[in-house]
């Protein structure tokens, strides 16, 4: 008996290949990967092989080496890479922030335009309130438990409105801006009794497949199997009409790191990361052994999630749409295994946690080609507009380099981490990190005994971030500090203090 039932959305005709290959405008899909980390990934040179299907793509598509997320968690890189704009001008800072109301219409559902039929999906119910949010540009909203096994959520119907949107607003950021679960306050001890005792009889069903445990989001009572996501949106992409943009935002390879038994202890080897010292903004953190075997866990899930998205690709292939379709690949953060933490909450910005893969494959395209300068989320929305003949205008992202952009070494590439500012109110409870050229600024701002703090690293000659250079090279860093600083003085939306 089937686990799920995929039903056809309203509005959308089930169409075959050969009405796609008569599409003269070529369709637009969007995988996004939550979670990933091209650090972790044996296509940017990591030593495990991770991911040889990304590898297999990347043979017909573009490849960014130096991709930057514009923050370290789910609402404000997906915030960014959806408007085009940084967080300083988007204002989605924390956990269920929401871009400002002057930009709604600042989004790539509706810029891209109604010729195309949009659909948007997010496993992350953080994402999916920007979904919400712009649901007004998007034809086809699919839920997220849409393909999932099981799910006591309610999700579905308590952020329907704008009504109940400026009241979430409003409840992120004036009374609690750093809490766990959106809509948690319909939440109740009885739903979350209900999904555990639906958990564990449904892992028994599994448990031979799934030795650690179903993968699932463990605050938001949706638990699903990755195959089964990925055949659903197969069936999905085979049911929008042309020419279609589709957004996925997949959850996978967040953790919880609960890989098929094909894939545990794949990498069951004495492979060590460099050690390094817990940060200050770390309390309390985890000890290198236990992040050794985290990441061990990790690397093995993005192994199976590369497995999926192999059968995805072979999918494309055989069905088409590869080419007549431009395929994005991308994610929208990365994961730390180091100085102490594990995870993505946090006042960090080291490479592991902002530096992204993205790999974008146009209709028909035989050979690979490199990008090694820094490009940013914020890239991708103009570079989509102009594939797609819209005009592009009032956001911060540049067309990327092999659509029609230039290479810039010379450019600024920013990211930054303000979960705990207030959204109405200077960018100073923040961290900031710039890219230049070779070199990385970090610079901490209003935090407890780590104020106003920079730190300095050359990443062609550390990538790994181990020799600060702040203090050694002054006139590189009061030159750096100013360009950093003069950026959040011009963009921030809100006034600085002294300013």
């Amino acid at each position: 008996m089937p686990l799920f039932f995929f039903v056809k959305p309203d509005g959308m005709r089930l169409i075959d290949r050969a009405d796609q290959v008569g599409n003269e405008r070529a369709n637009i899909f969007v995988f996004l990967f939550d979670t990933f980390s091209a650090q972790h990934i044996s296509l940017y040179g990591y030593s495990r092989e991770t991911t040889p299907n990304l590898t297999r793509f990347a043979e017909r598509a573009n490849v960014y080496h130096r991709h930057y997320a514009s923050s370290n968690f789910t609402t404000t890189g997906t915030a960014s890479l959806l408007t085009g704009n940084l967080p300083w001008t988007h204002r989605a800072l924390g956990h269920a922030g929401l871009v400002s109301k002057e930009l709604l219409n600042m989004n790539l559902f509706h810029l891209i335009g109604d010729s195309y039929n949009r659909v948007g999906f997010s496993q992350n119910l953080w994402a999916d309130i920007l979904l919400e949010q712009f649901e007004k540009s998007i034809d086809q909203h699919l839920n997220p438990t849409d393909f999932s096994l099981i799910s006591s959520v309610t999700y579905a119907n308590h952020l329907n409105s704008h009504i109940s949107l400026e009241i979430f607003r409003e409840f992120d950021d004036f009374l609690l801006q750093n809490f766990d679960k959106p809509g948690s306050l319909i939440f109740s001890f009885l739903e979350d009794f209900d999904f555990a005792l639906k958990y564990k009889k449904t892992w028994d069903m599994f448990a031979d497949q799934y030795p650690r445990g179903i993968p699932n989001l463990p605050k938001y009572n949706i638990a699903f199997l990755l195959e089964q996501v990925f055949d659903g949106i197969m069936a999905q992409i085979t049911q929008i009409a042309k020419p279609a943009f589709a957004y996925f935002h997949l959850y996978s390879p967040h953790e919880p790191y609960h890989p098929h038994r094909d894939f545990v202890g794949i990498f069951d080897d004495d492979w060590k990361p460099t050690s390094k010292k817990p940060h200050p903004l770390v309390p309390n953190g985890f000890p290198d052994e236990a992040l050794i075997i985290l990441r061990r866990q990790y690397d093995e899930y993005i192994a199976n999630v590369d497995a999926e998205f192999g059968r995805l690709l072979d999918f494309l292939d055989s069905t088409g749409y590869l080419e007549n379709s431009y395929i994005v690949l991308t994610s929208d953060h990365g994961q730390a295994f180091e100085r102490g933490l594990h995870g993505h909450t946090t006042e960090l910005l080291y490479e592991p946690l902002i530096k992204v893969p993205l790999l974008i494959s146009s209709p028909s395209q035989k050979e690979r080609k490199d990008f090694h300068v820094p490009t940013s989320c914020i890239d991708l929305l103009p570079t989509l507009l102009k594939i797609s003949d819209q005009s592009i205008n009032g956001c911060e992202g540049l067309v990327l380099p092999g659509f029609g952009g230039q290479e810039n070494e010379d450019r600024p590439i920013f990211s930054m981490v303000a979960k705990t500012n207030p959204v109405y109110a200077p960018l100073t409870k923040a961290t900031v990190a710039m890219i230049k050229g070779d070199y990385k600024l970090i610079w901490y701002g209003d935090y407890p005994d780590y104020r106003n703090v920079y730190e300095l690293y050359n990443l062609e000659d550390d990538p790994e971030e181990m020799n600060d250079l702040y203090d050694s090279r002054s006139s590189l860093s009061q030159f750096l500090q100013k360009e950093l600083q003069g950026n959040l003085e011009k963009f921030d939306k809100y006034k600085r203090p002294n300013s």
